[in-house]
């Protein structure tokens, strides 16, 4: 009898336990919701009522005396996958937030600088340059002036000025001068293609982080229309380095009309640098910062970009890693740089396949070996771009929503926060009707040219066809429906 009594009292703690885990867990869920400000008023309403009904019915029958145990039972498994639910909303509501926090640019920039020296020099190591000849360029910007009195706390050196990049480099190279001090990104384009400068190595660097203003915009993006610029740039790691942008889209979005207008850029457009005055390839621009890239491309279609979102060969990789690989077509067998641009390749074959992280990446990078270079390297990315959205938008995603939010939380920096994105996601969830897309890339002529970022060097650029240019600015006017 005693041992009867004990057993009801136990089962009737763990129904009382498990009603009070069902009430916090929904209260948790429905305040998360209302803060986060997802759903529509109409559907966030739907939403409380279902879930308040449900657990004042389930609390109600956890905890009446008169049900046999089994029957109880069967309604506490019921109440333990409602907990569940709930408490996936609420990591997933979490999960959200701090995906949005953690991708909205602060305006905080890092970038590096380095030694570089001859590979037959016998330096491996900064002190070897102590008293010895470094040679440095715009040695009075904001960032090298905070670079050097860095390198100045390591060792003292001979400081050699010149005008420009190419100087140094050649003053390395005919031994006038014993290592260069200088920005990676900088040295990254006079490397790239450059067999003259295949004998440098890099034996130490710096890291040098700066403020800056960001682009600000007040536009109401459920109703008003706007641009957003995504660039992708060409490293890895954390994404606040000023670099290369190797993708350049441009995304004009009509919320009212449901119309969308992809216009892609080539990387080496040859276009002016607002703040420099000067001529180079669209690609470079991103080395004096995703702001000089954004200039450059409202001068080029005289239009005002309101938003941006940078990201890297990182995030690449880790998007399609965590939607578990991607389904893409590949037009060719081709061989590419892993993402570390270390000597492994990775290799792919024609045909329908799954693609990994690596070699989704390197199908999108991959130009070299393509019968029309860059302009088949777009068709690529498109390809790519496919693949990663049919995957995200099937039911799969659900399982791996976090995994894919994290996967991008720190190799991605966007102007829009999140207020802006939620307001957008709201119509759509209200609305839900497909959208009109229409893409556009702009077309250019081949040749060979001096550039602001390479001096005298003449490097492959593409010369604007201005019809096409053209031909982007009536679409960017169409799709507001402006005359």
């Amino acid at each position: 009898m005693k041992k009867s009594s004990k057993k009801r009292g136990t089962n009737r703690k763990f129904f009382n336990i498990l009603s009070i885990l069902l009430i916090l867990t929904a209260l948790l869920s429905i305040g998360l919701i209302i803060y986060f400000d997802i759903l529509p008023i109409e559907y966030l309403s739907i939403f409380i009522v279902v879930t308040i009904l449900i657990v004042l019915a389930l609390f109600k029958l956890l905890n009446n005396k008169k049900l046999k145990i089994w029957v109880k039972s069967i309604f506490s498994f019921i109440s333990i996958i409602f907990v569940i639910i709930f408490l996936m909303i609420s990591l997933y509501s979490f999960g959200t937030f701090s995906f949005f926090s953690n991708i909205l640019d602060r305006g905080i920039r890092s970038d590096n600088y380095s030694l570089y020296v001859l590979k037959d020099s016998g330096y491996k190591d900064v002190k070897d340059l102590n008293d010895l000849i470094i040679s440095v360029t715009n040695k009075d910007e904001e960032g090298m002036s905070k670079a050097i009195d860095k390198l100045s706390t390591k060792i003292e050196f001979n400081m050699a000025e010149t005008d420009t990049l190419t100087e140094s480099l050649d003053s390395l190279l005919s031994k006038e001068v014993d290592a260069i001090f200088a920005l990676d990104s900088n040295m990254d384009i006079l490397l790239e293609d450059n067999e003259k400068y295949k004998d440098l190595e890099k034996i130490y660097t710096v890291t040098i982080t700066t403020k800056v203003k960001t682009l600000d915009s007040d536009k109401d993006v459920s109703k008003d229309n706007f641009i957003i610029y995504i660039s992708g740039i060409d490293i890895t790691g954390k994404v606040a380095s000023k670099a290369r942008s190797d993708v350049n889209i441009l995304v004009a979005v009509n919320p009212k009309d449901k119309k969308i207008l992809m216009v892609n850029t080539p990387r080496d457009f040859y276009i002016e640098l607002p703040t420099k005055k000067a001529k180079d390839k669209l690609t470079h621009a991103g080395v004096y910062g995703i702001e000089e890239s954004i200039g450059a491309l409202e001068q080029l279609y005289d239009i005002n970009i309101d938003y941006y979102s940078r990201v890297n060969f990182t995030t690449f990789v880790n998007i399609v890693e965590s939607l578990n690989g991607i389904t893409v077509d590949v037009p060719l067998s081709f061989c590419e740089q892993t993402s570390a641009r270390s000597s492994a390749r990775v290799c792919l074959q024609k045909g329908v396949q799954t693609l990994n992280g690596e070699q989704a990446l390197a199908l999108a990078r991959t130009r070299h070996t393509l019968q029309n270079g860059d302009r088949d390297r777009i068709k690529n990315q498109l390809l790519v771009l496919n693949g990663i959205m049919d995957k995200a938008m099937s039911p799969s995603i659900i399982v791996n929503y976090n995994k894919l939010l994290s996967s991008m939380s720190n190799y991605m920096l966007t102007n829009i926060d999140q207020k802006s994105i939620t307001k957008l996601i709201k119509k759509q969830i209200k609305s839900n009707t497909e959208w009109e897309v229409k893409t556009f890339t702009t077309e250019g002529k081949d040749q060979f040219n001096t550039t602001y970022s390479t001096g005298s060097y003449r490097v492959y650029v593409m010369d604007p066809d201005m019809e096409s240019v053209n031909q982007a600015k009536i679409l960017f006017k169409e799709i507001f429906n402006k005359q």
